[in-house]
């Protein structure tokens, strides 16, 4: 049986807390996006780091916000179930992979 060299194990378990905080990263989101009444409650809105200063973009900001209104439904629903995936993805292998 081989040991495994001390940078290798390093770098495994590196890799291990990559996974693990990404893991606990979808299950935080997930629990946030399965929320009852999300929708109802929460405002999910484009924002700009570009400031208002740019002539338009408040202007460009409140169409694209009223968009993103009428597609909320669709894009929670996909964020849950990308968040369902990371977080299978992340923790469902990990026992393959020590």
């Amino acid at each position: 049986m081989m040991t495994l060299r001390i940078d290798e194990a390093a770098k495994r378990a590196t890799n291990l807390q990559h996974r693990l905080w990404n893991g606990e990263r979808a299950i935080k989101a997930l629990t946030w996006l399965k929320q009852p009444d999300l929708i109802k409650h929460a405002e999910l809105r484009i924002v700009s780091q570009w400031g208002a200063s740019h002539d338009g973009n408040k202007a460009a900001l409140e169409y694209l916000n009223i968009e993103l209104a009428k597609a909320m439904e669709k894009i929670v629903g996909d964020a849950t179930r990308q968040a369902q995936r990371d977080m299978d993805n992340y923790l469902g292998r990990q026992a393959e992979h020590d």
